[in-house]
């Protein structure tokens, strides 16, 4: 298996979702559980989401978005896809999964930054595949447009309503294959890099199985802008992805560390509930990337830079 991009990614995709669902419904089914076995056999598992890249016309490219060390020495790797209904909507309780036999972590693709702790599994025509299988899976994939840039960005204040969903410790509704919904806000400035870094951090609990959570802005019937005005409606922006935990230890170090994979973790380190998470903008720096690799740019589509 190789990250190289298949020539079925410029493919037009299948028609848009005609169900009005509310937005909390399709966050809902916008992630999905990566479990993984390296080849001494131990398990563990982490979270990815679904993101389309190149969206512009009908077309697409589709991913999976999660922590470059959530996959790193997987021999084998699984994705738990939640089948359609008749109605094209979720039939909860019925879901097909992908199995990846060997070289797992080779099918992602690397953020292009090595200390960007991003990769992207392309999903080429898998959901076409599915679909063509009797097997048709149902996913809400979020895009350019959920990330906020311009004055979307500058608006944000210091301290917002963030909403991470993900499998803490690998806990999700399984029988209806449902992920977990944390609240939280922001501890540091999403609009300032921490550190110098791309980066902010959240006041949020953070576990393993955590890494790889989108984390948004969330806001229902209101919220209130830089200039102190009320805003109604609903507020959802994609603007980060948790990857590290900010921990210490007995003797008071403090450091951080990416948020573990495995359940079985160190009692020396205790988390103090500081999520680092990673910008969302960093996810359009993987489009350079893969047009450098051969990918075709879409007829008319504007790649920013990013």
């Amino acid at each position: 298996m190789t990250p190289d991009i298949p020539e079925a990614l410029a493919e037009e995709t299948v028609a848009a979702e005609p169900l009005k669902i509310v937005p909390l419904e399709q966050v809902q089914h916008a992630t999905v559980i990566i479990r993984c076995v390296n080849k001494a056999g131990q398990n563990s598992s982490g979270t990815g989401f679904l993101f389309a890249f190149f969206k512009h016309e009908g077309r697409e490219v589709q991913a999976v978005v999660t922590n470059k060390h959530v996959i790193a020495g997987a021999e084998k790797g699984v994705f738990r896809w939640t089948l359609k209904n008749s109605s094209d909507g979720p039939d909860y309780g019925k879901f097909h999964d992908v199995v990846y036999e060997k070289d797992f972590e080779k099918g992602w693709l690397a953020h292009p930054d090595p200390t960007v702790d991003l990769a992207i599994f392309l999903l080429g025509n898998t959901f076409e595949a599915l679909a063509a299988a009797g097997s048709a899976p149902y996913g809400v994939f979020a895009d350019e447009a959920a990330i906020p840039t311009g004055e979307l960005f500058k608006d944000l204040l210091p301290l917002e309503d963030v909403l991470v969903v993900g499998y803490p410790d690998g806990i999700s509704d399984i029988r209806n294959n449902i992920p977990v919904f944390r609240r939280g806000i922001t501890a540091t400035p999403v609009n300032i890099d921490f550190e110098g870094r791309k980066e902010f951090l959240i006041d949020a609990a953070i576990y393993p199985g955590s890494s790889g959570s989108p984390v948004f802005v969330y806001n229902q019937g209101s919220w209130l802008n830089r200039k102190n005005e009320v805003q109604l409606g609903t507020r959802l922006m994609l603007v980060g992805v948790v990857y590290g935990v900010a921990q210490h230890s007995v003797n008071g170090e403090l450091m951080i560390v990416p948020a573990p994979t495995q359940k079985q973790v160190a009692i020396s380190l205790v988390p103090n509930n500081l999520g680092i998470c990673i910008k969302s903008s960093r996810i359009l720096e993987f489009e350079p990337l893969m047009v450098s690799k051969g990918f075709p740019l879409p007829s008319g589509y504007n790649m920013r830079a990013k």
